[in-house]
C-alpha cells in the first residue's frame, strides 16, 4: 500500500511540475515581444488556420497523382493563378487544368510522404496552406527521381485561389 501511494505523489509531482513548465514558458513567449530585422510586405503575424483546407490542397494532390483532370478543375477558381518557381504565372483555371493535363498526363508519382502540412491565416484574412513534401516522379522514359516541393495554397470560399510551388531534386 505504501509503494502504491508513493507511486501516486510521484507521478501527481512531475504532472504538477510539467503542466507548469508549460505554462511559464507559454507566458514567457507572449510577454516576449521581438523586433524583426524584416518587416513582411504582404502580411504578418500567422496563426494556425483550420483543417478545412488542408483537406482540400490533400484533395488537389489526390486528384494530380489520379489524373483526375475533372477533379483538379472543381477545386480551383475560376480566377485561380499558378506562380511556377521559373517566375511564369498562369491565370485562369481553363489555363491552368490545360497545364496540368499537359505537364503531368504521362509522369507518374510514388511514395508521396508529407513532411509537413500547416493551416495559417494571415492578419489580413488571407488562408493559406502550406506543404513541404516528396515523391518519386517517373518520367514518359522510365526514369524515377526523387522530388522535394514546398508549396502554398491559398484558398477563399473552398476554392484555390493561388499556388506558389518551388521544387528540387536532391543530390544524391
Amino acid at each position: 500500500m505504501k509503494k502504491l501511494l508513493f507511486c501516486f505523489l510521484v507521478t501527481g509531482s512531475l504532472i504538477a511540475c510539467t503542466s507548469t513548465e508549460k505554462k511559464t514558458e507559454t507566458e514567457a513567449q507572449k510577454a516576449t515581444a521581438i523586433e524583426h530585422i524584416y518587416k513582411p510586405i504582404y502580411t504578418d503575424n500567422f496563426k494556425i488556420g483550420g483543417e478545412k483546407n488542408v483537406l482540400i490542397a490533400e484533395q488537389f494532390h489526390k486528384a494530380l497523382f489520379d489524373k483526375d483532370f475533372a477533379k483538379i478543375e472543381t477545386l480551383l477558381a475560376d480566377t485561380a493563378s499558378f506562380e511556377m518557381e521559373d517566375g511564369s504565372t498562369i491565370k485562369g483555371k481553363t489555363n491552368l487544368v490545360d497545364f496540368v493535363k499537359k505537364n503531368f498526363s504521362n509522369v507518374t508519382f510514388s511514395n508521396f510522404e508529407i513532411g509537413a502540412i500547416i493551416p495559417v491565416v494571415g492578419e489580413n484574412g488571407d488562408q493559406w496552406v502550406d506543404i513541404w513534401d516528396r515523391a518519386d516522379v517517373t518520367t514518359p522514359d522510365g526514369k524515377t527521381q526523387k522530388f522535394l516541393w514546398q508549396d502554398a495554397y491559398k484558398f477563399q470560399d473552398g476554392k484555390i485561389v493561388q499556388f506558389l510551388g518551388f521544387g528540387k531534386t536532391p543530390k544524391p
